[in-house]
């Protein structure tokens, strides 16, 4: 699969995970993603590339201490718009809002769930706790930064879900109540399987 050039330029710890994020698009084939934590938009690139379902970036668009302060609206949605244009990726939505918020009227059932907020551990929790319920039985959660933070790797060890993790790039914990494909992750990208 092509990669659009113009997200090569987008400064990212996320970037590792682009081929993994295609894979998962690719192997669950959602109708809906929602991505927590748009920041600079890579992450919501990367899961909206195969252009299947529909993909919900939603971020307050004012950073935080530890993404640093900065309003990166303008620049999303002008890469949007390109990946729109140029390419004919159509199947991105982005929210400008509070992550709790947004959850307290959200009613789509969730297939593919990233979470990258603010990486306290009572805020991780919080979004953790606001969204599972929105989560598909079969669907998968993402977390990442699951190495660089202790904070956010507290809230992942706590899951009673099947579980494992990327370590590459700030790390990317993979979660789901679906046994079967936490399994063939853990097959296929060679990583360890974790259940509480």
């Amino acid at each position: 699969m092509n990669i659009p050039i113009e997200l090569h330029h987008i400064p990212t710890a996320w970037r590792g995970h682009e081929p993994f994020a295609i894979w998962l698009v690719q192997r669950l084939q959602p109708n809906v993603t929602v991505d927590l934590g748009v920041d600079s938009g890579f992450s919501t690139f990367s899961l909206a590339i195969p252009n299947i379902g529909t993909v919900y970036g939603i971020d307050h668009f004012a950073g935080d201490p530890h993404a640093g302060f900065r309003n990166t609206y303008d620049s999303v949605m002008a890469t949007k718009d390109v990946l729109k244009n140029k390419y004919g990726i159509d199947n991105i939505q982005i929210i400008k809002g509070d992550f709790i918020e947004v959850s307290k009227t959200w009613t789509q059932p969730i297939d593919i769930l990233h979470l990258d907020g603010f990486h306290t551990y009572d805020s991780a929790k919080a979004d953790f706790l606001h969204w599972l319920p929105h989560l598909q039985e079969n669907g998968v959660m993402l977390m990442h930064d699951v190495v660089s933070f202790p904070s956010v790797k507290q809230v992942y060890d706590e899951s009673t879900m099947y579980r494992c993790y990327f370590p590459h790039s700030a790390g990317l914990g993979v979660l789901s109540r679906n046994k079967e494909i936490i399994e063939e992750i853990v097959k296929l990208f060679g990583l360890t399987f974790e259940n509480a």
